[in-house]
């Protein structure tokens, strides 16, 4: 087989993957990145202001800290933004992607086709 045709088939195999992977894929609109530095819990409280910077605490460990930058994730199609390319969710994401593409890695080029009709 040319590698032309090789990275046809490894293309349709990749797009294949990704529509099933939409498919499957539950949108969980979260924000990241508010938890303790320290233990990484997230049972954290307001502890007050300091030079206008809102302050917190941890109950589990009782650190205190600044607050931090949050990522919000509220994508309907993963990797669409380039906010997507930290978001833990983007990452499961492609994860469940990769494992589409090794369940259709045997699969010869009609037999992906075929699936890519029915879709």
């Amino acid at each position: 087989m040319k590698i032309k045709d090789e990275f046809l088939l490894n293309k349709l195999r990749c797009e294949l993957a990704m529509q099933q992977a939409l498919q499957e894929w539950q949108v969980k609109p979260q924000i990241y990145g508010m938890e303790c530095p320290k233990c990484k819990s997230n049972q954290i409280w307001r502890c007050g202001i300091s030079e206008g910077v809102q302050r917190y605490q941890c109950k589990n460990c009782q650190r205190r800290f600044q607050n931090r930058l949050q990522l919000v994730c509220d994508c309907l199609i993963p990797g669409k933004q380039v906010k997507c390319q930290d978001c833990p969710q983007f990452k499961e994401f492609l994860e469940i992607v990769k494992q589409k593409v090794d369940t259709l890695i045997d699969l010869s080029e009609i037999d992906l086709e075929k699936l890519e009709s029915e879709a």
